[in-house]
C-alpha cells in the first residue's frame, strides 16, 4: 500500500487553512492512502470530508521520538512522501527522506509572508507537487445542496480580544428576526462556557455540538451563520454556508475565512461593525 504523510497538530482554523493544499495533493496523488498526524477530533472531521484516509492521534505513543527525528513508529510505517505543517521540522524530514521516494516537506504553519495562509501553502506545495491550485481556492470546498433552515451566531473564538460585547450579538440576533430571519440560535462550545457568562444570553436558543462532526452538520443546515475569526467561522465557509466571519483585531488577508459565499467584515468599533453587517445583509 502506497501511503502519504500529513501532520498538522495546531487548532480547527489553522487546520482548515490548509485543506486546499491537502485537497490538491489528494488530486495529484489518487493511488496512495493518507495518513493524518493531529488531533482525534480534527482528523475525524477531515476523514468524514474525505480529506485523509486514516490518523494516529498526535499524543500517541512512540511520536515523541518521531518528532525528535530518532525513529519512525511501526504505525506509520514507511511513508512514500509527507506534508508536514510543523514549527522545527527538519529533523523529522530528513528521517523521512531516508525512504521515502515522494518529496518531503516541512512547511511553518505561521510563516512571515503576507499573504493568505492558505494560498502560501497551496504554493509551498506546488513547489514539489505537480498539483493543479485553482485561482479560487474556494472551488475546492463541497458544494452547498441545501437551501438552510435557520442562523447561528457565534459569540466566541480562541482568544476574547477577537470578540465584541455580548451585548452585541444580543442586538444582532434581534436584527436579524426583524429581519425575518426568525429562527436565529447562538453556536456555544467549551471555549464559550468557560469564558462567556450565558446568563448574557438568558432566553436565547443555544446549540452546543456534541464533537467537530455535529457542528459541521448543524453549520450545514443554516441558511446564514455569523461569527468571529475561529475554527467555526472556517468550517461553515468550508461546507458552504453563507457566513459573514467578523474579524475585530485579525488579519482577514492572510487569516481570511475561504468559502463560495463569505464576507469579511474588518473593524474595532461595534457600532461600525453592526453597520457593515447591515449593509451586508441588504445586498443579499
Amino acid at each position: 500500500m502506497k501511503t502519504f504523510l500529513i501532520c498538522h497538530r495546531g487548532a480547527l482554523g489553522d487546520f482548515i487553512l490548509t485543506w486546499p493544499a491537502l485537497i490538491c495533493l489528494r488530486k495529484a496523488l489518487p493511488d496512495y492512502q493518507f495518513m493524518g498526524i493531529g488531533r482525534t477530533e480534527y482528523m475525524r472531521l477531515a476523514i468524514s470530508f474525505g480529506l485523509l484516509d486514516t490518523y494516529i492521534d498526535k499524543e500517541s505513543a512512540g511520536l515523541l521520538d518521531f518528532f525528535c527525528g530518532k525513529s519512525i513508529p511501526e504505525k506509520i510505517g514507511l511513508p512514500h512522501g509527507a506534508v508536514l505543517w510543523l514549527t522545527e521540522g527538519q529533523k523529522v524530514v530528513d528521517l523521512l527522506k531516508k525512504s521515502a521516494s515522494l518529496p518531503v516537506v516541512s512547511i511553518s504553519p505561521f510563516p512571515n509572508e503576507q499573504i493568505h495562509l492558505a494560498q502560501y501553502y497551496c504554493s509551498t506545495v506546488q513547489s514539489h507537487f505537480p498539483i493543479t491550485v485553482p485561482q479560487d481556492l474556494s472551488d475546492c470546498f463541497p458544494v452547498r445542496v441545501t437551501e438552510g433552515e435557520y442562523v447561528l451566531i457565534h459569540p466566541g473564538s480562541g482568544s476574547s480580544k477577537k470578540n465584541y460585547s455580548p451585548q452585541f450579538y444580543r442586538v444582532l440576533a434581534d436584527e436579524l428576526r426583524r429581519l425575518g430571519y426568525t429562527e436565529t440560535g447562538f453556536i456555544f462550545g467549551p471555549v464559550e462556557d468557560e469564558k462567556i457568562n450565558v446568563e448574557d444570553f438568558a432566553g436565547e436558543w443555544i446549540e452546543r455540538p456534541k464533537n467537530v462532526e455535529a457542528l459541521a452538520d448543524l453549520l450545514s443546515g443554516a441558511s446564514l451563520y455569523i461569527g468571529n475569526d475561529s475554527g467555526v467561522s472556517h468550517l461553515s465557509g468550508f461546507v458552504g454556508t453563507p457566513t459573514i466571519a467578523l474579524y475585530k483585531t485579525t488579519d482577514s488577508k492572510k487569516w481570511g475565512v475561504l468559502g463560495k459565499k463569505v464576507v469579511h467584515i474588518s473593524d474595532t468599533n461595534e457600532k461600525s461593525a453592526m453597520r457593515k453587517i447591515q449593509e451586508c445583509l441588504s445586498s443579499w
